[in-house]
């Protein structure tokens, strides 16, 4: 299983949420939502979803499908994602 947010922003007990947010890299996934991810963006569930977009099928892209999705919105189909990995 391929983490794709890999970087960590601090440490709750030696940073200030404001320290995290602030950083440079930081800014980086905060527009990440279901309408740029690919798959996501055509799903009727998108917007009742839990998934984590931290695990993707392609941790170098950041428009990559969540990999702990088992749905499929083109063929209305289940499958373990668990068995992906």
């Amino acid at each position: 299983m391929k983490l794709y947010i890999a970087k960590d922003f601090g440490d709750v007990e030696s940073n200030s949420l404001k320290e995290a947010i602030d950083h440079k890299d930081f800014k980086k996934y905060w527009n990440i939502n279901k309408d740029a991810i690919e798959t996501c963006k055509d799903c009727e569930f998108r917007f009742v979803c839990t998934d984590c977009i931290a695990y993707t099928e392609n941790p170098t892209k950041l428009s990559s499908k969540p990999l702990k999705c088992g749905y499929d919105p083109y063929t209305n189909e289940w499958t373990e994602w668990s068995k992906k990995i």
